[in-house]
């Protein structure tokens, strides 16, 4: 590995570039320095491009400059293997940064001016996208595209914002910093990067296995650049610095992708596609930290630009991230898939359990372990009434949240499903429900010290109005508790329980008797009462939180006051995770940790434990019964859980909070040696009777529907053969089925005015009113589901006039005593020229001084909401403007359960 350094300005850099490729005979160059951050990124952030923009491409004319767009990428190998580095830095580096693969301007120009014509003509024109500008990397990319053979890969750390302040921030060391963020993830990204074969031969250096595997990285002289500020003086003399490997192993790859997906059965089923075999083995966690540790120093050499040009070492071997123990031998290409539907707070750390688990030989078969994240209440339904095609891939192994949803199941599964369910099922992991509140508060009644229990809870949630006031904090409003919805969220199940428990003091012995009792109803409704709103899954209001965090504390308290949640919950929110859980979805990537805390308390009398069931389904075959166990076997071995789950906030299987954790810990807002008293949960047949009366106890919801008929709603889903209004029409179940006669429900339609007459581009279908009323043709109820079954696409999309005009309506039908909100669905974006502009608009549903509208958007379809702004599409803006939340059905075939998830916050 060789370390050089590089001056500024994209010709120069192309010119070493090359002389240093073919003097070096390198095959791999990664150009690692600092950049300016343009849009959506904070100071130390680093960016690894995934295009290049030479922005001073183009035209300069009477007419204005115009732009003759070029971009170089790197090679998927790369960027892929920067992508993984990223995950493992999250874990290894505890990081206060983040890592953004977004596109880059690069040009010959410093940029340190907010206003200036290049940042808002130029770049905001014509590469609107690029997320950092800087000065070299254009002519890296050239060079390398140019050089045969050569992978190349850019790394950014962002020392300034290129708005003016560049020098404050200089002078406070924000270039140091930078620099040495771009530097660790360089050296991931260089342990992440896969293997030649043992005996393959790297580019012109003849390498072999048998070579020394141990090379120093080399600094040779370079023409000297501008001397940088604080920089340590610069050497003129070749220095040797060794980055030593006590294994060849430990620069070893990423793992591989899954296969693409094949019927299991049915038409076009075939088996498993082949699994790439692995080229060699992949370090442990320890191993890549002290290799990051040992090659930091030399790289950290560089405070402004700099090229490492790497040699890719030959590995040998085989091996996985997680040295735990299995029953079962390895095997290459799979034959048969073992299918577990996991929740989604750990479907992506058990994801990443099975990849490095990987096929296991069983049986005469060779099985792979494939898994699906799916809400804990929805695959109770599904697996309770019979697994459908349209629920996604059947599993083999169940996994919810708790072992609440295994006895629903068991309780509501028709005669043909009961026999699929066992009696009970071991843990994976597991975490208690605690009431978690901003740090503030908390602290305003004596956290960490006080204890107290379900009863206070509930009368604090039934004197909300005054309860802050009489706490000498009436800045903070009223009392307002999060809790999601029991028919879909474990916590929210729970809660409801504990609801009930405060009021009889009985949990697992609580019948429908005490369920049926009129003051127990009653007791439990006024506590629902205070509910913000609900959700399908503690995401929405941890992201709701998060959002509102980012503007300030106060707006973060005024959000929230208590939300019931599981312990892992809270601790991985407070590290940097925005959704509480290490997952995939849009916005819940890491970040760094929250300004305003959540803190735990632990009701004194008595703790719902989430115990995340293991739960084996009857019907597996012989060979997915054996890969079955030994899996989990292996999750249940401590340095499985200790890599895999230990991270996000888990306790393991037994309960346990193993020691030495560096998650579950007070500075994480939980205490993991807090003394509590599990509780109980009741049989299947009281919790189905509860979630039934469910609806009927909850906070009324008072809520308009704006659907979009533009024409684009006309077009053919891909793969379906059928249109996107046809699927909408199909899922009209999933949109007003939640509701009850308690609700107010309207409806309206919108695209353009010259098609709906009137002026106006939206038209009032069914006028907001109780959801039973009765109307001429029939009920409110009715008439919703037959003019959603009607509607027929024309014209196009007039959204902002429509959202305007549905938002002054709900305050003008504002009840402070439910959830006020609107339900968006569109297809496309503001086609009205003449509407009212999107900041107006913001800036009138995100209004201060008016009554609080939340808007849940739906972006429907493939061409959905495509133009991103600073990162975040226009109906992310619009959501978070209104306290709502963005959802995603761009996947039409999707909508009926985007729709379930979107109407369960009500």
């Amino acid at each position: 590995m060789h370390l050089v350094e590089i001056g500024t300005g994209n010709s120069g850099t192309a010119v070493l570039t090359e002389r240093y490729r073919n003097e070096l005979q390198v095959e791999s160059v990664l150009f690692v320095g600092v950049a300016g951050g343009v849009q959506g990124l904070r100071l130390g952030d680093v960016v690894v491009p995934d295009h290049v923009y030479p922005y001073q491409s183009g035209k300069q004319s009477p007419g204005g400059f115009g732009a003759r767009p070029r971009s170089w990428a790197p090679p998927h190998r790369f960027l892929h293997a920067a992508k993984h580095a990223a995950r493992e830095l999250e874990q290894l580096d505890s990081t206060d940064y983040k890592i953004h693969f977004k596109p880059i301007a690069s040009g010959d120009v410093v940029l340190n001016d907010a206003e200036s014509d290049l940042r808002t003509q130029i770049l905001h024109r014509h590469y609107e996208d690029a997320a950092a500008i800087e000065m070299e990397g254009a002519g890296f990319a050239q060079a390398a595209q140019l050089a045969d053979s050569l992978q190349a890969l850019i790394i950014r750390g962002i020392s300034d914002l290129a708005d003016g302040k560049k020098y404050a921030a200089d002078a406070a060391g924000s270039q140091e910093r930078a620099a040495a963020n771009a530097a660790k993830v360089a050296i991931a990204a260089l342990a992440a990067l896969t293997l030649p074969e043992p005996g393959e031969s790297t580019l012109g250096r003849g390498l072999t296995s048998q070579e020394p595997a141990e090379p120093p990285v080399q600094v040779p002289s370079a023409p000297p650049p501008a001397q940088g500020l604080n920089e340590p003086p610069r050497a003129t003399e070749p220095r040797t610095e060794p980055v030593r490997a006590s294994q060849p192993d430990e620069i070893l790859g990423p793992p591989l992708p899954p296969p693409p997906e094949r019927p299991a059965t049915g038409p076009g089923a075939s088996t498993p596609p082949p699994r790439r075999p692995r080229r060699g083995p992949r370090p442990s966690t320890e191993s890549r930290q002290k290799l990051l540790k040992r090659a930091l120093p030399a790289v950290a050499l560089v405070a402004v630009a700099a090229v490492i040009a790497v040699v890719v070492l030959p590995g040998r071997g085989d091996g996985t991230d997680d040295k735990a123990s299995s029953a079962l031998s390895d095997c290459g290409e799979a034959t048969d898939r073992l299918r577990i539907a996991a929740s989604v707070d750990k479907s992506e750390p058990l994801k990443r359990a099975a990849e490095a688990y990987g096929n296991r030989s069983a049986e005469g078969q060779c099985v792979e372990v494939k898994v699906d994240g799916v809400n804990s209440g929805t695959g109770m339904r599904a697996l309770a009434r019979g697994w459908k095609e349209s629920d996604g891939y059947e599993p083999d192994v169940w996994s919810p949240a708790g072992s609440t949803w295994l006895s629903l199941a068991r309780a509501r599964a028709t005669e043909s499903n009961k026999a699929l369910f066992p009696q009970q099922a071991e843990s994976i992991v597991q975490s208690p429900l605690t009431i978690a509140m901003p740090k503030p508060m908390a602290k305003a009644l004596n956290w960490p010290e006080r204890r107290f229990d379900w009863a206070t809870l509930a009368e604090w949630a039934q004197n909300a109005d005054s309860f802050w006031a009489d706490h000498d904090k009436p800045e903070w409003g009223a009392f307002k508790l999060g809790k999601t919805n029991p028919g879909y969220s474990t916590s929210g199940l729970n809660a409801t329980v504990a609801a009930f428990f405060a009021k009889t003091g009985t949990s697992s012995e609580l019948g429908k008797p005490h369920i049926d009792k009129p003051a127990n109803r009653a007791f439990a409704k006024s506590i629902e009462e205070s509910a913000v709103h609900y959700g399908d899954t503690t995401l929405t209001f941890l992201f709701n939180l998060r959002q509102a965090d980012r503007s300030s504390p106060e707006k973060a308290m005024s959000y929230i006051s208590a939300v019931t949640l599981e312990e892992n919950t809270v601790a991985a929110y407070n590290a940097g995770y925005p959704c509480g859980a290490l997952s995939g979805e849009k916005g819940c990537e890491k970040t760094s940790k929250p300004d305003t805390p959540l803190v735990s308390f632990y009701p004194k009398d008595g703790v719902p434990f989430s115990d995340h069931p293991y739960i084996e389904l009857t019907g597996m075959s012989p060979a997915q019964k054996a890969v079955s166990g030994d899996f989990l076997a292996y999750l249940h071995d401590t340095t499985v859980f200790d890599k895999q789950f230990a991270p996000y906030g888990f306790r393991n299987h037994k309960g346990d909070d193993p020691k030495g954790s560096k998650v579950l810990n007070a500075a994480n807002g939980v205490l993991h040696d807090a003394q509590f008293t599990r509780m109980p949960m009741p049989g299947g047949e009281v919790l189905d009777h509860l979630l039934n009366v469910w609806p009927t106890l909850r906070r009324r919801a008072n809520v308009r529907i704006v659907i979009d008929t533009s024409e684009s709603m006309n077009e053919t889903v891909p793969g379906r053969g059928e249109t996107k209004i046809k699927l909408l029409k199909q899922a009209e179940p999933a949109l007003f089925g939640e509701f009850t006669g308690t609700d107010r429900v309207g409806l309206l339609k919108f695209s353009d005015a010259d098609v709906l007459g009137g002026g106006k581009d939206y038209k009032e279908l069914v006028p907001l009113g109780p959801y039973n009323e009765k109307l001429p043709g029939g009920t409110r109820a009715d008439l919703l589901s037959d003019n959603v079954k009607s509607l027929e696409p024309e014209g196009a999309t007039g959204l902002y006039d429509t959202l305007d005009h549905t938002t002054q309506a709900m305050r003008d039908d504002y009840d402070p005593k439910a959830i006020n909100a609107i339900v968006l669905l569109t297809d496309g974006r503001n086609e009205d020229i003449g509407s009212l502009s999107k900041e107006t608009l913001l800036k009138r549903i995100g209004d201060p001084d008016q009554q609080q509208i939340r808007i849940f958007t739906i972006a429907y379809g493939n061409k959905a909401d495509e133009k991103d702004n600073n990162g975040r599409s226009v109906l992310q803006e619009i959501a978070d403007a209104s306290g709502g939340r963005a959802y995603d059905a761009r996947r039409a075939e999707t909508i009926r359960d985007v729709l379930t998830s979107v109407i369960s916050n009500f």
